[in-house]
C-alpha cells in the first residue's frame, strides 16, 4: 500500500527533473509548479507562453541556430531561454505615452536622439521626415498590449507577431535618480532589470512547460488511461505527434504569417535602432519547473488550442481567444493538481478532474435554484484551493509569511482570473458565484469543436463537462450536485429547463442548428485551415 507521503511526492514529481525545487518552501509553489502569481495579466500569460515557445532553448554560444525555434522541446541539463528584450523598440514606441514621473532625463535624450536616426533614413523635406517618424511611432504605440501604470519599459506588446514578443524589464527610478554619474543612455543599463519576474511572472512559462512535458513523453500511462475513457473519445488515441507538430505550425503561422508587412517593418526600424540596444543581464532565463501529473490537463489544453489556430479568424480575434484559453488553463490547472492532493470532497465519474463548476445565467434571479446551485459551487472550489495549499504535508512549518505568499501563488489567483474573465459574477460583494457568459460560450465552442465540425448538443454538454468541468446540464449537471452535497436536492431542478438559457444564447450567437424540436446541433463556423 503507498504511503500518503509516497503519493504526495508521486503527484509533485517536477518536470523537467533538473530545478531549483528543493530550495522552495512555498506550498502552492510546491504543489503548482514555479509558478503562478496573481498580479499576472491574461495578455502576459500568453505572451510569455509565446515568448518561451519562439525562443531558442539552446545556448546560442553552442548551437549554430540562435534564431526563433517555435518548439516545445527543451535543454533538459539546463532549461532555459534567450529572448530578447527590445529596449530600443519600446523606448521609440512607448516613451511619449509613459508617465511623466518615470521618465529620466538620459531616457527622454535618447528618445529624441532615436527620432533624428530614423529621420535620416526617411526622404523628404524635414517636415515630411518628422511626421513620417511620428506616424510610426503611433502606429507602434497602437500595439500595446499591457500599459497600466507603469514605466515605459514594463510595458507589454500585443504578441501579434514575432517581432513584438519581448521580456520583461523592470526600471529602477528611484535608484537611478539617486545616481548622478548617470549621463547618457548607456550609462543607465545598470538600472534595467530582466529577472524580476513581476509582470512576466513565470505563469506563460509554466503554461509552456506544461506541453513541453506533455510532448517530451506522449505514450505516459496516465495519458493512455484517459484517452482510453470513453469521455475522450473525440481525440485522436493514437498521434499525439501529429498534434505537437499542428500545434507547432498554427503557432508559428499566428506569428509569422498574418500581419503582412509588419514584421518586416518593425525589423528595418530595430536594425536601425541597433546602437541603442542595451545588453541588460542576464541574456537568458531560467525554466522553472510543473508537475507530471500535469500532462493529463495539458493535453486538454493543446486540442483546445489548435482548434482555435486552425479556425479562419483574424490573428487579433485568435490572439484573444487564446488569451481566454490561457486565463481557463490556469483556472483547470488549480482545480486538477488540487483535487489529486485533497481527496476530502466525493469522486465525480465521467469527469477526469474530478470536480464541477456550476454555472447560471449571468441575469438569473435572486433565490433561483441554478443561481443557488452556481453559488454553493464556486463555494466549494474555494474552499478546495483553500484546504489545499495548507494541507501539513505540504506545509514545512507554521511561517505565516510564506502562507501569505502561498494564497497568492494559488488561492487569490482563482478569483482574480474567474472575475476577470467573466466566469464568476459578481466582483464585489456577497453571492459570488459561477455564470457563463455569451463571449465564454463562443470561446467554448471554438475550443471544443474543430473548425467546421457540428455535434449534437448534449454533445456539446459531454465536452463542456469532459475538459472543463462545466456542468451544463443532465448526468452532468447532476454529478454536479452529488460533489457540491445537493444530492437530495437535485430531483427539485429540472436539466432540460435549466439550461434552455444556454441554448438560446448558442442560437443567438449563429451555433445552434435546430434539426427538429428534440435534436439540436452545435457548430463551430470556423473554416477549417488548408492542410499544408
Amino acid at each position: 500500500m503507498v504511503s500518503n507521503e509516497n503519493r504526495l511526492n508521486e503527484l509533485l514529481e517536477p518536470f523537467p527533473s533538473k530545478n531549483e525545487k528543493e530550495a522552495i518552501n512555498n506550498p502552492a509553489i510546491r504543489l503548482y509548479g514555479r509558478r503562478f502569481y496573481k498580479d499576472q495579466t491574461s495578455l502576459e500569460y500568453l505572451t510569455e507562453f509565446l515568448l518561451v515557445f519562439a525562443s531558442p532553448k539552446l545556448n546560442p554560444e553552442f548551437s549554430e541556430n540562435t534564431n526563433y525555434s517555435y518548439s516545445f522541446d527543451i535543454d533538459f541539463d539546463t532549461p532555459r531561454y534567450w529572448a530578447e528584450n527590445r529596449v530600443a523598440l519600446k523606448l521609440f514606441a512607448f516613451f511619449p505615452s509613459s508617465k511623466l514621473e518615470t521618465r529620466h532625463s538620459t531616457h527622454k535624450k535618447a528618445y529624441l536622439e532615436i527620432k533624428e536616426v530614423l529621420e535620416t533614413h526617411v526622404f523628404g523635406s524635414a517636415d515630411k521626415k518628422e511626421a513620417t517618424v511620428r506616424l510610426l511611432q503611433s502606429f507602434l504605440s497602437g500595439f500595446v498590449g499591457v500599459a497600466k501604470n507603469r514605466t515605459w519599459a514594463t510595458y507589454c506588446f500585443l504578441p501579434v507577431s514575432r517581432n513584438l514578443l519581448a521580456s520583461e524589464l523592470v526600471w529602477s527610478h528611484e535608484k537611478a535618480l539617486k545616481d548622478v554619474s548617470i549621463q547618457n543612455w548607456r550609462d543607465s543599463a545598470k538600472y534595467f532589470s530582466s529577472d524580476r519576474h513581476i509582470y512576466m511572472a513565470r505563469g506563460g512559462e509554466l503554461l509552456f512547460l506544461q506541453l513541453a512535458n506533455l510532448f517530451s513523453d506522449p505514450n505516459a500511462s496516465d495519458l493512455t488511461s484517459m484517452l482510453a475513457n470513453d469521455n475522450y473519445r473525440h481525440f485522436d488515441k493514437n498521434n499525439l505527434e501529429n498534434l505537437a507538430q499542428c500545434l507547432k505550425r498554427g503557432l508559428h503561422d499566428l506569428l509569422t504569417n498574418t500581419l503582412g508587412v509588419l514584421p518586416e517593418l518593425i525589423q528595418m526600424i530595430e536594425n536601425i535602432l541597433v546602437d541603442f540596444q542595451l545588453d541588460v543581464k542576464p541574456t537568458y532565463a531560467n525554466l522553472g519547473w510543473v508537475p507530471k501529473a500535469s500532462r493529463i490537463e495539458a493535453l486538454l489544453f493543446a486540442q483546445e488550442m489548435q482548434n482555435i489556430c486552425a479556425a479562419m479568424l483574424s490573428p487579433l480575434e485568435k490572439l484573444d481567444l487564446l488569451k481566454l484559453l490561457c486565463s481557463m488553463q490556469v483556472l483547470r490547472s488549480l482545480c486538477f493538481q488540487a483535487r489529486r492532493v485533497d481527496s476530502a470532497e466525493n469522486h465525480i465519474p465521467n469527469f477526469i478532474g474530478n470536480y464541477a463548476w456550476i454555472v447560471s445565467e449571468p441575469e438569473a434571479n435572486s433565490g433561483s435554484p441554478i443561481r443557488l446551485m452556481a453559488q454553493t459551487s464556486f463555494s466549494y472550489i474555494e474552499a478546495l484551493l483553500f484546504r489545499v495549499i495548507r494541507n501539513g504535508e505540504l506545509v514545512d512549518d507554521n511561517d505565516k509569511t510564506k502562507q501569505k505568499e502561498a494564497d497568492k501563488n494559488g488561492f487569490h489567483i482563482f478569483r482574480k482570473i474567474a472575475k476577470e474573465i467573466g466566469l464568476v459574477t459578481p466582483r464585489n460583494g456577497g453571492g459570488q458565484r459561477f455564470v457563463l457568459t455569451p463571449e465564454l460560450l463562443c470561446f467554448l465552442v471554438a475550443a471544443l469543436l474543430q473548425p467546421g465540425e457540428r455535434v449534437r448538443l448534449t454533445e456539446f454538454y459531454r465536452r463542456a463537462f469532459a475538459h472543463y468541468g462545466l456542468a451544463l446540464g443532465g448526468d452532468a449537471l447532476n454529478a454536479g450536485l452529488e460533489w457540491c452535497g445537493n444530492a437530495g436536492k437535485k430531483k427539485s431542478y429540472a436539466p432540460p429547463k435549466d439550461t434552455l438559457w444556454i441554448e438560446e444564447a448558442l442560437q443567438q450567437g449563429g451555433f445552434l442548428v435546430e434539426l427538429s424540436d428534440a435534436v439540436s446541433m452545435v457548430y463551430n463556423p470556423g473554416n477549417a485551415r488548408k492542410s499544408a
